[in-house]
């Protein structure tokens, strides 16, 4: 097995080649799954994480899954991972001696291995250690010495010591294989723990307060209760809490990932003493007054046409405040089903009033706020945001773009970012 500290350039640039002709074969163009895969692991691999790949991240991060999923009655990542070996055997059937290195998946492990063919096939040019262990015997029957003689006969000393230098170094040489393994793995752990301890810019300010996250989540008390035909199992109730709790359980898997205590709420429960001098979370934005309250300053904000109520053709509408009169992502205020796309805003800011940093996520449409809470949770992202965010004072807004399909959010695409 490699990892990032073995592979030379030179060898990145081999494993990048020959993977792009694996992805351009039949067996990876006909399947979508197996492609998306094997680039995560090869992503991953390259950037030396490949050995703390866990089943539920990859879920997560691949496939779309929650972060607190059941691995055990959704097999997405093992079936993906039966999948994508099959279709390496088969590469590797027709073209693996062609290659320079072989990439292999193993069963029972997400790791990759690399092979370097050009590597295994040089000759060691070294001196045999066998050979030095087992030095040639005198030729005996050439001096026709009697046999009690003979077998008293030995190497000369200089043999002798010829083979205990030999086995000497062969001990020397296994030691400091052993010793560079542990010192790698050491290294390995520690850079584990720095990770867990200098997390993401986005939550890097939140996680160093060393308090407890705060989560506000919407309530689901906006359908009037003398609306007889609304039952629990509607639509539009599902729309106003599903979104949020799926919302809340991307947020929350996400912090019990990284160690971190919070306490939940609903913002009818929430207080101004809830919130104060700790890090918050706010989801929802139309059913959760918190979060109208404590954004209501910044750039993006959202019009519900609050005064058009039962009109037809009501739409909901993210607007920038700095383009005033322009109406820029709207969704129709009655969601329907076949809905193609949502738009969701995300943003953190250092709130005057809590004296604490707040996160939010807020969708214009049914599954808006979902996107968001995947935006705010999965790596993918996560890493290409500024470091300037690990200064708490920094505040960020980003608003989404998601398509939607069969009711459940694409991934988010960014359609403009507001860092002051």
């Amino acid at each position: 097995m490699v990892d990032k500290i073995q592979l030379t350039e030179d060898e990145q640039k081999a494993i990048r080649n020959t993977a792009s002709r694996i992805f351009d074969h039949p067996s990876f163009r006909s399947s979508e799954r197996s492609t998306r895969f094997l680039r995560y692991l090869l992503d991953r691999a390259l950037l030396g994480e490949g050995d703390v790949l866990k089943e539920r991240h990859i879920g997560h991060e691949v496939f779309g899954r929650e972060i607190s999923y059941d691995t055990a009655s959704d097999p997405v990542v093992r079936n993906a991972a039966s999948e994508t070996r099959k279709r390496l055997r088969q590469y590797d059937a027709e073209n693996g001696s062609k290659e320079e290195v072989r990439i292999l998946l193993e069963p029972g492990t997400y790791l990759l291995n690399f092979q370097f063919t050009k590597a295994s096939a040089k000759k060691d040019e070294s001196p045999d250690l066998g050979q030095l262990a087992s030095p040639a015997e005198p030729d005996l029957g050439a001096t026709s010495l009697p046999a009690e003689l003979a077998s008293r006969v030995q190497p000369p000393i200089w043999k002798r010591l010829t083979f205990a230098y030999s086995i000497a170094s062969a001990a020397l040489i296994c030691c400091t294989i052993l010793a560079l393994q542990l010192s790698r793995r050491q290294q390995q752990r520690i850079d584990t723990r720095l990770e867990a301890t200098n997390p993401d810019p986005l939550w890097a300010p939140m996680f160093s307060s060393g308090k407890e996250v705060f989560i506000s989540l919407g309530h689901a008390e906006r359908i009037k209760p003398s609306d007889t035909a609304v039952t629990l199992t509607s639509g539009a109730l599902q729309r106003i809490t599903m979104t949020d709790l799926k919302a809340y359980t991307n947020i929350s898997g996400f912090l019990q990932l990284n160690g971190h205590t919070f306490q939940m709420r609903t913002d009818t429960e929430t207080t101004m003493l809830d919130l104060r001098d700790r890090p918050v979370v706010l989801i929802g934005i139309h059913n959760n007054d918190w979060t109208l309250r404590l954004t209501h300053n910044l750039r993006y904000q959202f019009d519900f046409d609050e005064a058009d109520e039962g009109k037809p053709n009501r739409v909901v509408t993210i607007v920038d405040s700095q383009q005033t009169g322009r109406r820029l992502w709207q969704v129709p205020w009655e969601h329907s089903t076949n809905a193609a796309v949502d738009y969701a805003v995300a943003g953190r800011f250092l709130d005057p009033v809590t004296g604490g940093v707040v996160l939010y996520v807020a969708g214009a449409g049914p599954v808006g706020t979902q996107a968001a809470s995947e935006f705010v949770t999965q790596s993918r992202f996560l890493r290409s945001l500024p470091e300037s965010l690990r200064n708490p004072k920094t505040n960020f807004e980003v608003v989404l773009k998601t398509p939607i399909v069969g009711g459940v959010p694409g991934p988010p695409e960014i359609l403009t970012t507001d860092i002051q």
